[in-house]
């Protein structure tokens, strides 16, 4: 599964389209619980994803996976 860090749905779809995944191989990161659903799915952060409504509780929820080594992959497209 790859799951998509993003500020909204709309962004998360139009990354998604642009790597090729079909719906069923990606998931929109809207709340914490989506990480707990999907333990050592593949992250992508995308562009404004610090404006996530819910990022707090996101982040912390990365950390936990991080340090409980259910964490897969974290690739930050929000760099240039």
């Amino acid at each position: 599964m790859n799951l998509i860090y993003s500020h909204n749905y709309s962004t998360a779809r139009a990354f998604a389209l642009d790597l090729g995944l079909v719906p069923g191989d990606w998931k929109w990161i809207n709340d914490a619980r989506v990480l707990k659903d999907y333990p050592r799915a593949d992250i992508h952060r995308v562009s404004h994803w610090e404006a996530n409504p819910h990022r707090a509780d996101i982040d912390a929820a990365l950390h936990h996976a991080k340090k409980e080594h259910r964490l897969g992959t974290l690739t930050d497209y929000s760099r240039p």
